[in-house]
């Protein structure tokens, strides 16, 4: 990939990851723009209704999609939504731009994650992380943004995020490498054509469900746990930003140690020590550390399978689309079987939960690695 074009995905996934996570910072600001009356929170659906769309056509598309020009046009479809996002003079036009930039956002997250797990050969996975590291910056960077400019106008953030992307046009140069051929990288020579039955893909779509259930539902119920131990509310929902913390360094940091070793052995050896600290986090007192332990050692699992999955697929943009939706199920179902197996139980009930899901995440990535000797 052309140094420009990855710099440029890097600038892009900064304003993805600020616009995404400032939506939900925003809600408070939007009642008293629009009006209480407005259920404000559908601004949040919309916005991901719109990504789900970009994802599903993308998939359905498959061979038919051109992909050098897509990167280019996704993005003038999301500085366009944010545009039209800042120039909405009532609720429903601002609803629906807000669909029209999560479509951008989705369709720019799925085609530039397969580019770069495309377009750096051997380092496709250090790469891969290094781009959502960068997302979750400005996921972090997106609620303090909102609360900057909130009290003046919410809608100045939607302008500054179609601002900033219009300069990263050269984004664009990231599709040429969506047209090569497929990378074999640890795979046999026939892996190409085997990976594009549904049965060939199902390892990796069933990881990709399980593991991004279980990540949503460690951001989801590790507070409760917390107060359930004694934490206060306030305490606990501060000390569950050390797992997004550790997710953030981990993708930064675990990927370029075990860069030299294939996707097949490491995905397993990430799995494994988030087991070890979700186990550890059933030890009264301990989960405050644990739990970011976990982040450190599960952050390059994603990545790490996204990057397989396009190394061996035909059509890799419609590999990932697949694996993508599977992992909007997995977010949408585990959290909830999380919820209900702990039910009203102790503090030690919720890690023990979420240690299972990680130890069958764990079965599933045993099976993959066999599966794809």
């Amino acid at each position: 990939m052309a140094r420009s074009a990855a710099v440029s995905a890097f600038c892009v996934f900064l304003v993805l990851g600020v616009l995404t996570a400032s939506l939900g910072a925003s809600l408070p600001f939007l009642r008293e723009r629009f009006g209480a009356e407005h259920e404000v929170g559908r601004v949040v659906s919309a916005y991901n209704l719109g990504a789900l769309a970009a994802t599903v056509c993308i998939g359905l598309l498959g061979r038919r999609l051109n992909v050098r020009a897509a990167p280019p046009v996704l993005l003038a479809v999301f500085a366009a939504g944010a545009a039209g996002m800042a120039a909405s003079p009532g609720w429903t036009a601002y609803l629906g731009c807000a669909a029209v930039t999560g479509i951008g956002y989705g369709g720019l997250a799925l085609t530039l994650n397969t580019a770069f797990a495309r377009g750096f050969a051997g380092n496709s996975v250090v790469m891969v992380n290094r781009l959502n590291a960068v997302f979750g910056i400005g996921a972090m960077l997106g609620p303090l943004a909102a609360g900057a400019v909130g009290h003046t106008d919410i809608r100045l953030l939607a302008l500054a995020a179609a601002v900033c992307a219009l300069p990263c046009f050269l984004v664009g140069r990231a599709g040429a490498v969506l047209t090569a051929a497929p990378a074999r990288t640890d795979a046999g020579p026939q892996d190409g054509r085997r990976a594009r039955t549904g049965l060939q893909l199902l390892p990796f779509l069933l990881v990709g469900l399980v593991y991004a259930g279980m990540e949503t539902s460690i951001g989801t119920w590790q507070s409760t746990q917390l107060v359930r131990d004694g934490w206060s509310t306030q305490a606990a929902t501060t000390a569950a930003s050390g797992f997004w913390a550790g997710m953030a360094l981990g993708r930064l940091v675990v990927p370029q140690l075990t860069r030299r070793i294939p996707g097949r052995t490491t995905l397993p050896a990430y799995l494994a020590a988030g087991l070890g600290a979700l186990a550890l986090a059933a030890v009264p007192h301990l989960a405050v550390v644990a739990y970011p332990l976990a982040g450190l050692a599960l952050a390059p699992v994603l990545p790490t399978l996204i990057a397989w999955v396009s190394g061996v697929a035909e059509v890799p943009q419609q590999a990932t689309s697949v694996l993508t939706l599977c992992c909007m199920l997995g977010n949408a179902v585990v959290p909830a079987v999380v919820g209900a197996l702990s039910g009203s139980g102790g503090a030690v009930v919720i890690p023990l939960v979420l240690a299972g899901a990680c130890l069958l995440c764990l079965g599933l990535a045993v099976w993959l690695r066999a599966a794809r000797r």
